[in-house]
This record gives structure tokens, sequence and C-alpha cells, in this order.
């Protein structure tokens, strides 16, 4: 697919079922690149355990959320991260020319589930702050199994999706909206997580 005709089945997805789950929106050799990064940081112990909650809300509870994370900077000078954030670029400003969404920022971290982890149910727009607009999550896990654990279930009203975060999917989903979880993990699990604002 083009990346034009990749961004319009998006939209169009985002419009009928509020997430998408798309493969290959962003390049295999970037990914790989940015598991690298995540795995160096993870080596020189730059992750931290993350927090719920934002402002003075935020706290550290190992009973709701239990992995670790490293925020991306918006202008990292790192190639993969800003070869990363040239394609989230590309995708919401079609976005916003096609369905006048209005993004104009976004935040991004990488997340590492160690084996054992979850995140339980939670909506990712804060109640104090509505800016939030599309949760963006990319996976970088390669040999992923069924059976590995780890999978993002999406809590819909009438049913609830499962997936499994494989290398190079990539979930969109309407943050406001869509409560979801990360079940427990039996390996350890990676991702580039962040939010359209």
């Amino acid at each position: 697919m083009t990346p034009v005709s990749t961004y319009e089945h998006i939209i169009d997805e985002l419009a009928s079922k509020d997430y998408v789950v798309v493969d290959g929106l962003i390049e295999a050799e970037i990914l790989s690149e940015l598991k690298a990064e995540l795995l160096k940081k993870h080596t020189e112990e730059e992750l931290k355990r993350a927090e719920i909650g934002n402002g003075a809300n935020s706290s550290v509870n190992d009973l709701i959320r239990s992995d670790k994370i490293s925020w991306i900077d918006t202008d990292s000078k790192i190639p993969c991260e800003q070869a990363y954030y040239q394609a989230v670029n590309a995708f919401y400003t079609y976005l916003n020319q096609a369905c006048f969404t209005g993004i104009s920022d976004f935040e991004f971290h990488y997340a590492c589930y160690e084996k054992g982890t979850f995140y339980q149910k939670h909506i990712d727009r804060f109640k104090n702050d509505s800016n939030r607009k599309f949760s963006f999550i990319t996976y970088l896990n390669d040999s992923w199994q069924h059976g590995d654990g780890g999978e993002l279930k999406l809590h819909l009203d009438d049913e609830v999706i499962e997936v499994e975060p494989r290398f190079g999917k990539t979930v969109i989903f309407k943050s406001h909206l869509i409560e979801h979880e990360v079940v427990e993990n039996h390996r350890q699990r990676f991702s580039v997580t962040g939010w359209l604002k």
C-alpha cells in the first residue's frame, strides 16, 4: 500500500471502529534501530518505573502498572527517533487535512514490560487534561509467539479485541473512548507508545 492508501485505510477504520491495527506503517529498519536504542537504555538502566496519573496526582503503583519507560525528546538528534517522528508527523498531517482533527503536538516514550508485568484496564485521557486525542503504539518484538502473553486488550462496547505485540504492528485508537489493558507478559515486551494531541 502507498502511504496515502494506508492513511485512508487508517482513517476509515478509526471512523467506523474508533481503533485500527496496521502492519508496516513504520519502516522495519527504523523499528530495528529503535529497538537497539531501547535495549541500550535498558542496559544502562535509563528506563524508569512508569507512573499513573499526571502532575500532582501522579504516582507509581505496581498493582496497576508495572512497566518501565523512557521519554523520547521531541527534538531528538538520534536518527531513528527523528525518522519515527517524521513518520508520525506525516500521518497526523494527513489526518488533520482529511478530518480536521486539530492535532498539533505529540509525545512518545519507550516502554519495556519485563516478564510478569502488566497494565490494568484504563483510559489514556486524564480527567484533568483532555489533550490526548489518539493513542499510538508501535511494537518492537521479534519472533513473538502465541502464549507469550502481553496482548493489548481493547475493551469495546460489545467485544474485546486482543492484539499480539508483534514487530512492526501499530495500533491507533481514540484516547478518550477505548478502555484497554496489557495482560501479563511471559517474556520481555518492547514498544514505542505515545499520543497525538
